[in-house]
C-alpha cells in the first residue's frame, strides 16, 4: 500500500466526520427520483451525471472537495470505495451504487462485481421507486452473473445471481431454477434451501415454504431469520400453534430487547386469534 492509499484511509474519516457534523445525514425525500438510466447511453449517462450534480447540491463544500479530489485517481478502486462510503453515510446509496458498478466494468474483477452486486441489490430493495430499484436490480443481475462466470463452483454467487432474478425481474423462475439445481447436487445447502423457503412465502406455497425452512433449522437451529420465516408461513398456512413456537425460538434466539418484545407483543395477539 502506497502513501496515496494511506492518505485516501484517511481522508475517508475525515469526509465521514464532515458529513455527520455538517452534511445530510438522513435519507433525502428526493432519492428516489434519481434517474433510472445508468446505462452506457449518451442519453442514459446524461441522466446520471445530472443526478449526481443534484445531490452533491445537497452536500457541503469539503466533503465535495473530497468527493473531487478522489475522482482524480478514479481508476483506483480504493477510491472508489471512498466515494461509495461517503454517498452511504450521506444517504445516498444509489449514487454509492453507481460507482461501484462503473468500477466493476472497469476492473472486470471478481471482488470488484461482488462489492457493486451487493451494493446495488441492497439499494434495490429500500428504495421506494419501482423505475430506479428496476435499474440497480438489472446492474446486480449483471455482477452477479459476472460472478458466477468468474467463479462457477461457488454456490453463494449462484444464490446471489437466483435472488436478484427473484426480487427484481419478471422472470422469478429463472431464480427458482438456480436454486433447485443447488439443493439437487447438495440438500443441504443453507442458503438456497433459505431462499426457496422465503419464496415459497411470497409465492404463496405455504406447505413447500415449510419443508424448506424445517430443514434449514434442523441444519442450523441457530438460525432466527429461519424461524421468523417459519413462523410467518405457519400462520398463513393456519397452525398457530407452530408459529407460536417458532416465533419464540426466534425470540430465545435474537439478542435485541425492543425486538423480542414485538415478538412477543405479536404471539400475544397470535394467542388471542386462536
Amino acid at each position: 500500500m502506497n502513501y496515496k492509499h494511506y492518505l485516501a484511509i484517511a481522508l475517508i474519516f475525515v469526509a465521514i466526520l464532515v458529513v455527520y457534523i455538517f452534511g445530510n445525514t438522513t435519507k433525502p425525500k428526493d432519492l428516489s427520483k434519481i434517474p433510472a438510466k445508468t446505462d452506457q447511453s449518451s442519453s442514459g449517462s446524461m441522466d446520471m451525471l445530472s443526478a449526481i450534480d443534484n445531490v452533491n447540491k445537497q452536500l457541503n463544500k469539503d466533503t465535495l472537495s473530497l468527493i473531487t479530489s478522489l475522482l482524480n485517481n478514479k481508476s483506483d478502486s480504493k477510491n472508489i470505495d471512498s466515494i461509495a462510503t461517503i454517498y452511504n453515510v450521506a444517504g445516498f446509496p444509489g449514487i454509492a451504487a453507481y460507482y461501484l458498478y462503473e468500477n466493476a466494468k472497469e476492473k472486470k474483477e471478481l471482488s470488484r462485481w461482488l462489492k457493486a452486486g451487493e451494493q446495488n441489490y441492497e439499494t434495490a430493495r429500500v428504495l421506494n421507486s419501482p423505475e430506479t430499484s428496476e435499474a440497480l436490480f438489472k446492474n446486480a443481475l449483471e455482477c452477479y452473473k459476472k460472478a458466477v462466470e468468474l467463479a462457477p463452483e461457488n454456490t453463494s454467487y449462484q444464490v446471489k445471481l437466483a435472488q436478484c432474478y427473484m426480487d427484481g425481474t419478471p422472470d422469478a423462475m429463472s431464480g427458482v431454477a438456480i436454486l433447485r439445481d443447488i439443493v439437487s447436487k447438495d440438500s443441504n445447502n443453507i442458503e438456497a434451501q433459505f431462499t426457496l423457503g422465503r419464496f415459497g412465502i411470497v409465492s404463496q406455497q405455504y406447505d413447500k415454504a415449510i419443508k424448506r425452512l424445517e430443514k434449514v433449522v434442523s441444519l442450523q437451529p441457530s438460525n432466527a431469520d429461519a424461524y421468523l420465516l417459519l413462523g410467518e408461513a405457519y400462520e398463513k398456512s393456519g397452525d398457530i400453534k407452530m408459529a407460536v413456537s417458532s416465533l419464540e425460538k426466534a425470540r430465545k434466539l435474537i439478542n435485541d430487547p425492543s425486538f423480542n418484545k414485538e415478538i412477543a407483543n405479536y404471539i400475544d395477539q397470535l394467542k388471542k386469534n386462536k
